[in-house]
């Protein structure tokens, strides 16, 4: 009996132990299977097929219509507002290439947007109208207009009217005078309200446009809009979705969204909500169309890797060109990191304005 249950003890000792190590080797081979949590959004990334990107034998039109609809609904757009926009327009001072006023304009409820307008003294009204916006900096708007120094060529208020163009530098939500402690924070308590940061910021320059058209001396068929870092992010998607943005200068804030948004760290108020099953940031490009579309990118930006700028632009072209329009796209490289570069910006901006009809 003892030899019985010694034989028995042995045998559940192994039976243990074997079950246990076929359990250790199933634990391990699943291991194996398991993602670090960033290895799992590259791999549901590389699965992820947009189902609105541009085919060759898409109705341009058609094609853009849709895909302007979708990105209105996830920037979270209103479909129709109130074109009447309150205003406060005061002089502030005369220089030997512009005058300059402080501007205060409603873009919805509790939402007031202040602005500078510089108008050019060395050419006629109408003028060409450069909407002007900042990245994530302090100065905000001060950046535009000279008023706070960097080293990055950001005045471009004051480059606008030295090439022609009347500025109206705004300030954005969560910079400058609208700061707030934390953007990612405001960006995330806009998603919990039904709302986007990027969709707001997109919204006040719609609103800039309404208030451009009360402004007689300024053409409303003359209109840009550009910024560098999160103000091209903004510029770029306020074209996109808004014809009546003629010219967009995107300087730095352009490229697929595996190759920046996904692959290097970026703010929070940069970022939409299931964007990727609509469309990559190429395809989106193509919404300008048949408008002008200034792509500024510096070779050594350490936060969009300049293939995937290249494969962004195709994207883009793809449309341009299926719609007839590819002189109208432009892509240009300088040779540095995450800034704007006027000697290769303005020529073309100003080669495009000299093609409009006043």
């Amino acid at each position: 009996m003892k030899q019985f249950i010694s034989i028995s003890c042995l045998f559940l000792c192994f039976s243990l132990a074997t079950c246990l190590s076929m359990g250790q080797a199933g634990d391990i081979k699943r291991s194996k299977e398991l993602l670090s949590l960033p290895q799992y959004h590259r791999h549901a990334l590389q699965q992820t097929k947009p189902c609105l990107a541009f085919e060759k034998t898409d109705d341009a039109e058609g094609w853009q219509k849709k895909l302007r609809a979708k990105l209105t609904e996830i920037l979270c757009l209103p479909d129709k507002w109130d074109r009447d926009v309150n205003s406060d327009v005061v002089f502030k001072e005369k220089t030997k290439d512009y005058t300059s006023y402080s501007v205060n304009f409603r873009a919805e409820q509790k939402a007031v947007v202040p602005g500078y307008l510089l108008k050019p003294r060395k050419t006629n009204p109408p003028f060409p109208v450069m909407i002007c916006l900042q990245g994530h900096r302090k100065g905000g708007m001060c950046v535009s207009i000279g008023q706070k120094k960097t080293r990055n060529d950001l005045d471009f208020a004051i480059q606008a009217v030295q090439n022609g163009w009347a500025a109206l530098a705004i300030e954005q939500r969560g910079f400058g005078e609208r700061a707030a402690p934390s953007c990612s924070h405001e960006a995330l308590n806009a998603l919990m309200l039904g709302k986007t940061l990027l969709g707001e910021r997109v919204f006040d320059v719609m609103r800039a446009i309404d208030f451009i058209r009360t402004q007689p001396d300024l053409d409303m068929e003359r209109i840009g809009c550009m910024g560098n870092s999160m103000g091209g992010t903004v510029a770029f998607y306020a074209a996109c979705v808004d014809p009546r943005i003629r010219l967009a200068v995107v300087s730095c804030s352009f490229c697929t969204y595996a190759d920046s948004w996904m692959k290097f760290p970026h703010c929070a108020c940069g970022y939409l909500p299931g964007i990727l099953q609509y469309a990559d940031m190429g395809d989106i490009g193509g919404l300008i169309a048949p408008r002008s579309l200034v792509i500024v990118a510096g070779k050594y930006d350490p936060i969009a890797s300049l293939s995937g700028v290249r494969k962004a632009f195709e994207r883009t072209n793809s449309v341009f060109s299926a719609m007839g329009y590819e002189k109208n796209l432009f892509l240009l490289i300088g040779d540095g990191g995450h800034k704007f570069y006027p000697d290769l910006a303005w020529p073309k901006i100003s080669a495009i304005k000299n093609r409009w009809k006043p």
